[in-house]
């Protein structure tokens, strides 16, 4: 009767030492699943799209630079007008890791490839069919008009976005242009 009863008791405490490892494995498991499925949550939406001259670039390998991504069109004129000042941008801290992308929301290689011989730009020019740019421009807050730029910091989280033209000459009316370079600044000091 003892023996029955000590097996019992042995049983009792196996059982509920097993049920509090599963229990710890199963939070374990739950708490990896959820960590990885929040790991990128604040992240921009992963894309690649082909340059007009042939590379390909894909906006999660670019973490680590500060990217400005300009949503624009070669019909678009104040997106043409914004090209001088997104040259200078670049130029001015490329070095010091800002990658400037022109993504044009309808434009062909080759339309781009003409534009590039009567505009000078000095960033990469990105196309894509017009379901991959429907999908981007959905996933990047449903952008319905151009111009738009939007800033991306070093680990792949929007900083800013900017609606409409950044000119030097519409500073003194809106700011953009000096908020740009601050935020650019801003971003490429913080490692």
């Amino acid at each position: 009767m003892l023996f029955r009863i000590i097996i019992v008791c042995l049983s009792i405490i196996f059982s509920n030492n097993t049920l509090n490892n599963v229990k710890d494995t199963y939070e374990d498991s739950l708490n990896n699943a959820i960590n990885e499925l929040l790991f990128d949550i604040n992240k921009v939406p992963d894309f690649s799209l082909e340059s007009s001259v042939g590379e390909v670039y894909n906006i999660r390998s670019l973490e680590g630079n500060v990217i400005l991504l300009n949503f624009w069109a070669t019909w678009c004129g104040p997106c043409r007008m914004e090209i001088p000042e997104l040259n200078e941008v670049y130029e001015k801290y490329k070095s010091e890791g800002l990658i400037v992308l022109g993504v044009s929301i309808s434009d062909t290689k080759k339309a781009l490839l003409d534009f590039s011989k009567y505009y000078e730009v000095n960033y990469p020019l990105l196309h894509g069919s017009p379901a991959d740019i429907e999908k981007i421009l959905i996933d990047y807050g449903n952008i319905y008009s151009v111009p738009v730029s939007i800033l991306i910091d070093r680990k792949g989280q929007i900083i800013q976005k900017y609606p409409g033209a950044i000119l030097k000459s519409y500073d003194r009316y809106d700011g953009w242009y000096t908020h740009l370079n601050t935020k650019i600044q801003e971003a490429l000091a913080d490692q």
